[in-house]
């Protein structure tokens, strides 16, 4: 994470110290809220006066209020205009006020970007829409966007990658542009904003030959539903078939379909049942047609799809990030 030594020095000449300045800055990038426990460990400071004293002049200085809930946890929200313009950023949506299933999310976040430095975070939707659509050349209908409708006029506006979710850029230098996408579930996710969320990015997905997909909670026991919610909406969905899984697609389909049961094995009416889910998009079915009417040989579908097949392109992974169980909906 690189930070502009000008942003930094914007956010000292308001009376911070450098390590304050940098978690600051990368709070009011990423979240908007924190704690001051998320602080200490950001900081390795012990509970004590340091770190009391830091929340204690960001409030004196408004740029934050500061909301208690269970157990008595304060959550401080950076919201002060003068601040956000200090880094350069005072548009962004960070500054205002949220709902508390927001905040929650916003804290898990930050847990998981200040634990995860190392990546090379894309911070506003300004950066994200200019990577893919002027480095990559993809048109903005196959970016996520949201319309929100004027307050004043009817006129509509089009925002994009309005979740904010952690997104980053890794890989070696033989793939440096490797994108990683994450979703971040909070601890009463029933994951059917999931696969909202996946839906949405679906166009885009289809447009990348690449990219990793980052399932973030506080409960481990949602991996295993959220890896087979992410392999049935998306890998399975963008795998492209090898030359030879498709000829052997054919080659089953066309016993079965021809009730020849004798000459297949219980592999192959495995293949046969995981293939017709893989292949159920338009152009299999069309070539499959085309085959078994034999306008097109085996030769021919081997040449189309030489050198295609899935290698790993699309990869799914999880991480564990601290449950933030003192939130309560009811403050104290």
């Amino acid at each position: 994470m690189n930070i502009r030594d000008s942003y930094l020095d914007a956010v000292k000449s308001l009376g911070y110290a450098e390590t304050e300045a940098r978690f600051l800055y990368i709070t009011a990038t990423h979240s908007g809220y924190f704690t001051a426990a998320q602080f200490r460990s950001f900081s390795a400071l012990p509970t004590g006066k340091r770190s009391f004293r830091f929340t204690q002049r960001v409030i004196a200085n408004k740029h934050a209020t500061l909301d208690v809930y269970a157990q008595n946890t304060r959550v401080y929200h950076l919201f002060s205009r003068k601040f956000y313009s200090a880094i350069g950023k005072e548009n962004i949506r960070n500054r205002r006020e949220h709902e508390f299933s927001f905040i929650q999310t916003r804290l898990i976040m930050l847990d998981y970007i200040l634990s995860n430095q190392g990546h090379e975070y894309f911070e506003t939707e300004g950066q994200k829409v200019h990577y893919f659509c002027e480095v990559l050349g993809f048109g903005k209908e196959y970016l996520p966007t949201k319309l929100y409708l004027g307050q004043r006029s009817s006129s509509v506006t089009s925002r994009y990658f309005v979740d904010k979710f952690p997104m980053f850029r890794s890989g070696s230098s033989s793939s440096p542009s490797v994108v990683t996408f994450t979703y971040v579930a909070v601890d009463a996710d029933n994951l059917t904003g999931f696969v909202t969320h996946l839906q949405t990015y679906l166009p885009l997905f289809r447009q990348l030959k690449q990219f990793n997909f980052l399932f973030i909670s506080a409960q481990a026991d949602q991996f295993l539903q959220a890896r087979e919610i992410f392999s049935k909406l998306v890998q399975i969905p963008l795998r492209l078939p090898t030359a030879g899984e498709l000829v052997r697609y054919f080659r089953i389909r066309g016993a079965w379909e021809t009730k020849q049961f004798a000459g297949l094995r219980h592999e192959d009416v495995q293949f046969l049942h995981d293939a017709t889910k893989a292949f159920r998009a338009g152009h299999f079915q069309e070539l499959y047609q085309a085959w078994n009417a034999g306008r097109v040989t085996e030769p021919e579908v081997r040449a189309v799809f030489a050198g295609q097949g899935c290698t790993g392109e699309i990869s799914f992974d999880t991480c564990i990030v601290r449950p933030q169980g003192f939130l309560s909906r009811l403050k104290t």
